[in-house]
């Protein structure tokens, strides 16, 4: 059974301001550690940095670095897509310098494929129609394959509508899913961006958000703000069964797993 784990959101601060973003990665690489059998890889479904400069990137690479499994990254609204390049090396992206941040990797029977949603400069997502290009050309490649999709920006309205209103546009949820409704291999849509666990289902495409590894969105459907709060903290495991199938599980931070 391949298994990828799903850290999201970590928000790394090293401002006065700081309320343990750092303590609660460690806490949730350490969750992850004693998980038993250990993950086949991690990713890390943006907002590594809630400044990204390079110290933030440094710290991150350091809580990050007792993972003994790959460990992949994308950016988030609050990274910068080119520091990303600098600091996590080691996945092959399409394209140059200043290009989407997207790849594809292979994490045991499982193929991942990453697609930046981010617009630089702004808290709100896109697919645009290059991106959906790329995506395409990738289900082409290995149609036989269970594959998940990930990105920062769920493609799912959580009915908060402050949270909804920086999430990816009506048309760029639809041209995604026009694009999924073609490949049965993919098993999910994964991301983070809310801080929250959510489910939805995209032209018969199971999507996910994953929760925060510190802080998460308040309830609070008629909320014209964004609050988040220290509720526990989570991450999630993607599970291939035999048949090819794929079983999502949210995983608390503190329920002594071992």
């Amino acid at each position: 059974m391949t298994v990828l784990a799903q850290l999201s959101d970590p928000h790394i601060d090293l401002g006065p301001g700081d309320t343990g973003s750092a303590e609660a990665l460690a806490a949730a690489v350490d969750a992850v550690l004693r998980l038993h059998p250990l993950p086949d890889a991690v990713l890390v479904s943006g907002d590594l940095a809630n400044v990204p400069d390079a110290r933030s990137y440094e710290r991150v690479r350091e809580l990050l670095a007792p993972l003994t499994m790959p460990v992949h990254v994308l950016p988030g609204n609050h990274d910068d897509r080119e520091a990303l390049r600098a600091w996590f090396t080691e996945d092959t992206l399409a394209g140059a310098h200043g290009d989407p941040f997207h790849y594809a990797v292979r994490c045991g029977v499982l193929r991942l494929v990453v697609c930046d949603t981010t617009i630089p400069g702004r808290a709100d997502g896109r697919l645009d129609a290059g991106a959906l290009a790329w995506l395409e050309r990738e289900l082409e490649a290995e149609p036989g394959v269970p594959t998940i999709v990930a990105m920062h920006h769920t493609p799912l309205l959580t009915g908060i509508p402050a949270m909804d209103a920086i999430g990816l546009p009506a048309a760029d949820r639809d041209a995604l899913g026009s694009v999924l409704a073609r490949f049965g291999q993919v098993r999910r849509v994964v991301g983070g961006h809310v801080h929250r666990a959510c489910f939805g289902v995209l032209r018969g495409c199971p999507v996910f958000a994953c929760p925060s590894t510190h802080l998460q969105l308040r309830l609070d459907p008629g909320g014209a703000e964004i609050v988040l709060e220290p509720a526990p903290p989570a991450f999630a495991l993607h599970a291939v069964l035999a048949d090819g199938e794929v079983v999502t599980l949210v995983q608390p931070v503190g329920s002594g797993a071992s």
